[in-house]
């Protein structure tokens, strides 16, 4: 796992050399083990390693092909890497290596731009081909590994991070007005947008190509749509196939010279992990817990029990609210942009790479593919509402709900009246923290704007129309596109490797998602039924019976207590005039009386909205960014 970063440009400047080595400094924690930039003529490449496989100086990167003029800067893993060996050596190709990296570099030699088809696993790389003057970038199919680039007709500017563009110093440092706008609705920033103006990810499943001052997109894969759920093994039920798939799928990623941690909770998914591996036998497998004072959020002592069936070590680690507080610059730094999410991963991570882990295992993903989010039966209790309510006019709701004394989990049910698509409508009342009049309120006079729709709209739409199948098949592809590819892997991503930590998402193969999203809703989105039947025969008879009856818990912290007591200070400094107006993003009387109402009734407003603002304001302070 590495970090990436360069810049190719139409006309050579030398100098852009040491563009791409302050690029590098700024990625130095997702590559602790070395860094390295070549001078490529119009091209610039670096990288930063974090090494997992090959831990010898053969897998220095950049690192390019025999006859030196094809290049590639890598970050991921590619598991099926192995299977490609053996056709490209009978091809004429010398492998120096046993990396993937330099197998990817030789697949594109072989294939072109196609050759991101055959790669399985988490990837994000820029190749750079001398002999056609050609960049392209590439990213996995789910996202996992992320991408930025900022594109002009003069030159293309790429890096793993956000910070390493702005390290750049190419860029303003300033923010996204679009961007801010759909953070302060859906709690992160999905995709066309980024934090920074001029600043876009790279879509997952896409690749992008720069050459001679043109740019174009293209994607290669998309989340599938409920298929007709034909078995390709005619004579193995659907969780016997899934067995299969998830094995092989475990066996892959246990591609790594290093050793691996399993991050436990009291849930389903990590439980399942642990039981792939030890079926797997991945050898030594330790499993971290993180625990807390506050029972209602403390899972170690069922994450305890899990670890004692399946006979792993086990670790728990208690957090003190004084330490969240004491490291809350580092965590938002690590953030790389704005999120509502990701505090638990950063924490989680940073406890593993104390604990001297290079890797972990995670189970992201199981909620989504398998129906585990209670929140289901909220999207389509308020589908059937709106439909119930569309032939109302609009301007109903609004009278109706959208009252200032009122709290916000009301005031969001004015989105179920006189709504052209109910279903859209079900996705705003349960998605969006702030109303469009609020984030106009909250922000300074320059990014607040009165058209309609925002930008969070937009995305739900856009994502919304492309779903299809029933109401439950629809809900999951929403959240698939809208919450697991556009804010937690993208979190998981950032968060971990501030400290130096590759997270692995088993679950999220590209061919156990394909398979399961081929399976009709009746059976996948079963709370988890059909994941738990497809490890049945995995792991202990004591665990399975222990699973299927335990209630279904979310990994949170909690912060509506910590924000009034241990976090209260920083927050209110932070919500200083002063503060605030020295980026002059937010609009300080409206954030300063929002907070006295929380402080008053936190019920009222929620954790949540006063935890996303302070985020903002915290990040445009720790980044240096404003209007």
């Amino acid at each position: 796992m590495c970090g990436i970063a360069g810049i190719v440009v139409q006309k050579r400047a030398p100098a852009f050399a040491d563009v791409v080595r302050r690029m590098c400094v700024a990625l130095v924690h997702r590559g602790p083990d070395s860094q390295d930039v070549v001078d490529l003529g119009n091209c610039a490449l670096g990288n930063t390693r974090l090494a997992i496989v090959d831990l010898s100086e053969r897998g220095r990167m950049p690192m390019c092909n025999e006859e030196r003029n094809v290049w590639i800067s890598y970050n991921g893993e590619c598991y099926n890497a192995d299977e490609f060996r053996p056709l490209l050596e009978a091809r004429g190709y010398r492998l120096r290596s046993s990396t993937d990296t330099e197998v990817v570099l030789h697949l594109y030699e072989e294939f072109g731009e196609q050759c991101v088809v055959k790669l399985r696993g988490m990837f994000a790389f820029a190749i750079w081909d001398a002999r056609e003057k050609k960049l392209l970038l590439a990213r996995d199919r789910l996202g996992i590994k992320p991408l930025y680039f900022s594109a002009s007709s003069e030159k293309i500017l790429f890096g793993s991070e956000i910070k390493a563009l702005l390290a750049s110093e190419l860029l303003p440092r300033k923010v996204d007005p679009a961007g801010i706008r759909a953070f302060l609705q859906l709690g992160h920033m999905p995709p066309p947008w980024s934090a920074v103006a001029g600043v876009k990810p790279l879509q997952p499943g896409s690749i992008a190509v720069w050459q001679n001052g043109r740019f174009r997109t293209d994607s290669y894969w998309e989340v599938p749509q409920v298929a007709n759920g034909r078995s390709a093994h005619p004579c193995m039920l659907p969780h016997e196939q899934l067995r299969e798939i998830l094995l092989e799928s475990s066996r892959l990623q246990l591609m790594s010279d290093v050793p691996i941690a399993l991050f436990l909770s009291g849930g389903v998914d990590s439980a399942v992990l642990g039981s792939l591996m030890r079926t797997a036998d991945v050898g030594p497998l330790t499993a971290l817990t993180i625990g807390f004072e506050d029972r209602p959020f403390d899972e170690s002592e069922t994450s305890r029990q899990t670890a004692q069936q399946l006979g792993i070590t086990h670790e728990v680690v208690r957090l003190d609210p004084s330490r969240v507080a004491a490291n809350i610059d580092d965590a938002v730094l690590a953030m790389d942009q704005p999120t509502v999410d990701g505090l638990n991963t950063y924490w989680i991570s940073r406890l593993a790479s104390e604990a001297g882990f290079r890797v972990a295992l995670s189970g992201q993903g199981g909620d989504e593919l398998f129906g585990g989010y209670d929140s289901l039966v909220w999207f389509d209790r308020f589908t059937q509402v709106a439909k119930y309510l569309r032939f109302l006019p609009a301007a109903v709701g609004p009278r109706m709900f959208d009252h200032q004394a009122l709290p916000f989990r009301w005031r969001k049910l004015s989105y179920l009246i006189g709504a052209d698509d109910p279903f859209v409508a079900s996705q705003l009342a349960v998605r969006l923290l702030f109303l469009d009049h609020d984030v106009a309120s909250l922000l300074s006079p320059g990014l607040a704007i009165s058209k309609k729709p925002l930008e969070a709209t937009s995305f739900i739409s856009t994502v919304a129309e492309k779903s299809i199948g029933e109401l439950s098949d629809r809900i999951a592809f929403v959240d698939f596109r809208a919450h697991l590819e556009a804010r937690l892997l993208r979190d998981g991503d950032a968060m971990s490797m501030a400290h130096s930590l590759e997270i692995r998402p088993v679950l999220l193969d590209h061919k156990v998602v394909e398979f399961v999203m081929s399976l009709p809703a009746r059976l996948r989105l079963q709370k988890k039924k059909l994941l738990l039947d497809a490890t049945r025969e995995c792991m202990p008879a004591g665990l399975y019976s222990a699973l299927i009856t335990r209630p279904k818990r979310t990994f949170t912290f909690p912060f509506d207590r910590w924000i009034s007591q241990n976090l209260r200070h920083e927050i209110e400094g932070t919500f200083s005039s002063g503060r605030l107006n020295a980026t002059a993003v937010l609009n300080a009387n409206r954030v300063q009386d929002l907070w006295r109402r929380y402080l008053a009734n936190p019920g009222s407003v929620g954790w949540s909205r006063i935890w996303s603002i302070f985020v903002l304001a915290k990040w445009c302070e720790t980044m240096k960014i404003g209007i």
